[in-house]
């Protein structure tokens, strides 16, 4: 059959049904049908977590066990259901997963699939999303980074789950469709064009942080990795349950912020901040182009009131109708370092005393939620890091370069 793993449809024997050439991306078709692999009862995250308790608990707080249920996936299927096909293929990978499988269409038309049922649909399965067996099963065995454990199921060591081909089936899809139907993820390719590839750093690295403990129940303590996936670290449920909220905590952001104040001129006071890409292998940000960073710079005197406040925007901007096509594009490249220069209106009154900068990650812009209606109980932000920089000793309270001294638990709404 035909396995898709990281990008790449490797060849295996003779192609699954759903298996077939679309319209010439890998991603138009699903992962092949896996079969329960020799003593487990399903293949389901949930009979997973019977033995690996510790890293189904942390799949379940992960956005890939959300990828279905996730209420802007849903609006966006919504819009256009006779595309879902596609969709789909990344929120729901396995040929199991899918009630029915694209195996063709009318006039090169993704709005025209030809659907057949799938018999071998499997609804709880499909229910979980991006789960354990789309990574971890191929015919009949369960992959891992090890292959030498005593499982009750048979293993095989595949370093592939190491390295961006396990995430490059999903996270790089660039394709123009139609004038309104495109798909501009292009993390993987980004990551290729930064300098961590010569250092042999890839996904992994920073979305699944490395911790020692046993793998399963009974097993020895070895290196093993976090199943979280945090990226932005906005997520997909409100509220966030409280055993998931250390969970953030794990993650820091990709931005770094350094503040540097210059001297008073009148009622002004000048201060660059240099931006820099510091942690992120990809663009920041990267994925969905509706993603941004809002950065707030605040001046405050003594007592914290708010003297101005001026903010700076980080991302993508697209217009989709008539035609698609993108306008500007400011975010950062991996360790790049931008400096913007500001200046802050002190109003004479009140002497500053500080400067604080606060980055938020958005999911997407509040208008646009309202118009999908996911303005209630739906995280669309998340604060990603803040700074101060006191004044009244100009050089007591120097920034950190990096950001993590003073890097935040998850805050769904932004600061007054």
């Amino acid at each position: 059959m035909l396995w898709r793993l990281g990008g790449w449809l490797l060849a295996a024997g003779v192609a699954a049904w759903g298996q077939v050439r679309i319209l010439g991306y890998w991603w138009e078709n699903p992962l092949p049908y896996q079969s329960t692999p020799s003593g487990l009862s399903s293949l389901t995250a949930e009979q997973c977590g019977i033995c690996h308790q510790e890293i189904y608990q942390e799949w379940r707080a992960s956005v890939h066990a959300h990828a279905l249920s996730d209420r802007q996936f849903q609006v966006e299927m919504a819009k256009s259901p006779e595309t879902s096909w596609l969709c789909l293929n990344c929120h729901t990978p396995l040929e199991n997963q899918l009630a029915s499988i694209a195996v063709a269409v009318r006039d090169r038309s993704t709005h025209q699939p030809i659907l057949k049922p799938n018999p071998r649909f499997d609804a709880a399965l499909s229910r979980e999303g991006v789960t354990c067996a789309v990574c971890h099963v191929q015919d009949g065995i369960v992959l891992g980074p090890y292959g030498d454990t005593k499982a009750p199921h048979p293993t095989r060591r595949d370093p592939r789950l190491l390295d961006e081909r396990a995430c490059g089936s999903c996270h790089q899809a660039t394709a123009a469709y139609t004038d309104t139907l495109i798909c501009t993820f292009d993390t993987v390719g980004e990551w290729r064009q930064s300098p961590y590839p010569a250092r042999g750093q890839s996904c992994t690295y920073c979305h699944m942080p490395p911790v020692s403990r046993p793998v399963a129940l009974g097993g020895p303590v070895r290196p093993s990795r976090r199943h979280l996936f945090l990226g932005s670290r906005i997520p997909k449920q409100a509220p966030l349950p409280a055993e998931h909220r250390a969970y953030y905590d794990l993650y820091s952001s990709g931005l770094s912020v350094r503040i540097e104040p210059g001297n008073p001129a009148g009622e002004t006071l000048p201060v660059k901040l240099v931006l820099r890409n510091a942690r992120s292998g990809h663009l920041l940000p990267t994925g969905d182009p509706e993603r941004y960073i809002l950065i707030h710079t605040e001046l405050l005197d003594s007592a914290g009131t708010r003297l101005d406040r001026q903010s700076h925007r980080i991302g993508q901007e697209w217009v989709w109708n008539p035609k698609a096509r993108k306008i500007s594009d400011n975010r950062l490249k991996p360790l790049e370092s931008r400096t913007l220069q500001l200046v802050l209106q002190t109003g004479g009154s009140r002497p500053p005393a500080r400067i604080r900068v606060v980055a938020e990650n958005w999911r997407m812009s509040p208008e646009n939620a309202a118009y999908h209606k996911l303005t209630v109980a739906y995280p669309l932000s998340a604060i990603a890091l803040r700074l101060e920089r006191r004044l009244a000793q100009r050089q007591a309270s120097p920034a950190p370069v990096d950001g993590q001294a003073q890097h935040l638990p998850y805050l769904p709404k932004q600061l007054p």
